[in-house]
């Protein structure tokens, strides 16, 4: 299946017929069967598996009494996984978006081993999705609990898992330093980590909780984490969340709620960014889906401009709803429409957007 990205549009959502998020920890599926090919290499060709994602985007915004449209080329994306035997497997992903991720184009490369039928261990290095985040949804737009807490960094990571339980804990060297400005050296050693926990005790409920060292290390905080660190009164601060997904039959509920552990007191402020998503939806004539969404965000900030936002400020409250339609077996099209209060300066703003996607 397809990765894990910021605009976070995994390729098993056209099977379900929604804008759906994985979840857990990035670990070797259990292979099907015990026989053993002749040679790594011939392993390795027999089992490889690859998908192309294309998605599409055009949007209308009004946010201020200032409104914008675009088209956008959101996605384009390539996954390649091969298994060179039982308890080895290597994968890749590539990744395009336009106007963020133009140049860095390597999503994803990293080696897992282990978690076979016999043993439940498993070991994954290389460049990730860490497992702090479920972010499943129905909607086109990322939910804002990933927008603050989504990570994908050159890591190592151990972990257990059976059929009903996912325990993973890894570690990282961050680019954040208290203290030191950019090419100035700073803390070069191994010293950022993290931990989840993930329960599936039936096939349609899922939960689980997921712990940070350091918030400013998330995807979200790349470019400002360092320009907070510089802060007069920083302090290194860690985050937490919680997750819960229900399916039952048609109907599908989503929620989650990440935030900060302490507060960033600087420039003479207090803040403690939070984020919450709680979704709910129905699938409907075999093709559809229809969700309803409302999400809320505190202190939470961006160093990008998102299109429902004014500067740089995530909506405090916002609702909304998507319908999507699978067309075949690889496209899908959605229309989403969401309302966002307590932007920058306190206004408000719409957002309509409309995503084609093709897999294959």
């Amino acid at each position: 299946m397809m990765r894990r990205w910021r605009k976070r549009k995994s390729m098993c959502l056209l099977a379900f017929a929604t804008f759906c998020c994985g979840a857990g920890a990035v670990k070797p599926e259990r292979p099907v069967g015990h026989e053993q090919l002749p040679g790594w290499a011939t392993n390795a060709f027999l089992s490889l598996e690859y998908g192309l994602l294309v998605e599409v985007e055009g949007y209308f915004s009004k946010i201020g009494g200032e409104s914008r449209s675009d088209i956008l080329l959101a996605t384009v994306a390539f996954d390649a996984e091969t298994r060179v035997n039982e308890w080895l497997l290597g994968h890749v992903g590539l990744l395009w978006e336009q106007d963020s991720r133009e140049a860095d184009n390597l999503d994803e490369a990293y080696l897992a081993f282990g978690s076979t039928p016999d043993v439940p261990f498993y070991f994954v290095a290389g460049r990730f999705y860490q497992p702090v985040g479920n972010f499943e949804t129905v909607f086109i737009s990322d939910p804002p609990t990933l927008e603050m807490i989504e990570m994908n960094k050159v890591s190592a990571m151990a972990g257990f898992a059976n059929g009903w339980i996912d325990l993973a804990a890894g570690a990282f060297r961050g680019d954040v330093s208290e203290g030191t400005g950019p090419g100035e050296g700073g803390d070069r050693t191994v010293s950022d980590f993290y931990a989840s926990a993930t329960c599936t005790p039936w096939a349609w409920l899922k939960f689980g909780a997921y712990w940070l060292s350091d918030l400013m290390e998330a995807y979200n905080y790349e470019e400002v984490g360092q320009e907070f660190a510089l802060q007069p009164g920083y302090t290194r601060n860690g985050a937490a969340g919680a997750f819960a997904n229900l399916h039952l039959g048609v109907f599908t509920f989503n929620a989650e709620y990440v935030s900060g552990l302490e507060a960033y007191e600087i420039d003479a402020g207090r803040y403690i960014p939070t984020a919450l998503n709680v979704e709910g939806s129905v699938e409907f004539g075999g093709r559809y889906v229809a969700g309803l969404r409302y999400a809320a965000s505190d202190d939470l900030y961006a160093n990008y401009h998102s299109v429902l936002g004014a500067g740089e400020k995530f909506p405090r409250h916002s609702y909304g709803a998507v319908l999507s339609r699978t067309l075949g077996e690889n496209a899908l099209v959605a229309v989403e429409y969401l309302h966002g209060e307590g932007l920058d300066g306190g206004v408000g703003g719409d957002l309509a957007t409309l995503k084609l996607a093709l897999e294959f």
